[in-house]
């Protein structure tokens, strides 16, 4: 039977709520300060989380709609919505999701190594761990950002990373992601996956299945886990229990 030695958490819409209630709103700030009539409402921004990475998603978007802006400019407007960003976590408006605190906590005295493995970059990462993860931050081990990697997912570079870090087998490791790209990076790095549906997530029909399990969050005491395919839960949560389940 396989131990769980380490966990990669996915941040954005894995630990936090951060895509519409932050990402998404940061960028239409940006896109004002630049004077475009650009907008991107919630089924946009939804659709453009198939690209990993903000400055991605505005070069995507760009060329999709034929505008004449550069790559600088891209950049600065990229630059700009970390500006933003940075003030919404500091607001208070980015929330950490259900069970996430409380599985950390778990993992943590079970002595599972715990990195966080993103696409975000370090500037707009920081202020919402020195924020909403101030508490917990010490119980990560490392820290994988956009900079870390030159390849995003959904290629496995970031988990590859983790794993060396790590000094672990693949078979004793578990990605937790709420996204088909993050799901695609770690299984491309022969790592099982967690699939924890993200909150605005409706359409039972768009889940990935190439995770090894899916639910619809981590779950607490007072907001239970719902499995939506994979191995059954052992309790009301995923825990370290289930995880190890996972593995195996």
């Amino acid at each position: 039977m396989h131990k769980l030695k380490a966990v990669f958490w996915d941040v954005d819409g894995t630990i936090a709520d951060t895509e519409l209630c932050g990402h998404r709103v940061a960028f239409n700030l940006a896109f004002k300060d630049f004077n475009l009539d650009w907008h991107w409402n919630e089924s946009k921004y939804l659709d453009l989380l198939k690209i990993s990475g903000g400055y991605n998603r505005i070069i995507h978007y760009r060329n999709e709609i034929h505008s004449e802006i550069t790559e600088s400019q891209c950049s600065e407007i990229q630059s700009r919505k970390r500006l933003h960003y940075m003030d919404l976590i500091k607001s208070g408006c980015i929330k950490i999701r259900e069970g996430v605190l409380r599985l950390i906590n778990e993992l943590s005295s079970f002595d599972v190594q715990q990195f966080i493995v993103t696409t975000s970059g370090r500037d707009s990462l920081d202020p919402f761990l020195t924020t909403s993860l101030s508490s917990h931050l010490k119980y990560f081990s490392e820290i994988i950002t956009y900079e870390d990697v030159s390849k995003h997912k959904p290629f496995p570079d970031a988990y590859k990373l983790a794993l060396q870090l790590s000094k672990e087998l693949e078979v004793n490791c578990i990605a937790i992601e709420d996204s088909i790209i993050g799901v695609e990076a770690a299984k491309a790095a022969n790592l099982n996956c967690l699939l924890t549906l993200p909150p605005w997530f409706c359409s039972t029909q768009k889940i990935s299945r190439k995770a090894n399990a899916c639910v619809n969050s981590l779950g607490n005491n007072d907001v239970t886990s719902k499995l939506i395919y994979g191995k059954k839960l052992i309790t009301n949560n995923v825990d370290f229990e289930y995880l190890t389940t996972i593995i195996n």
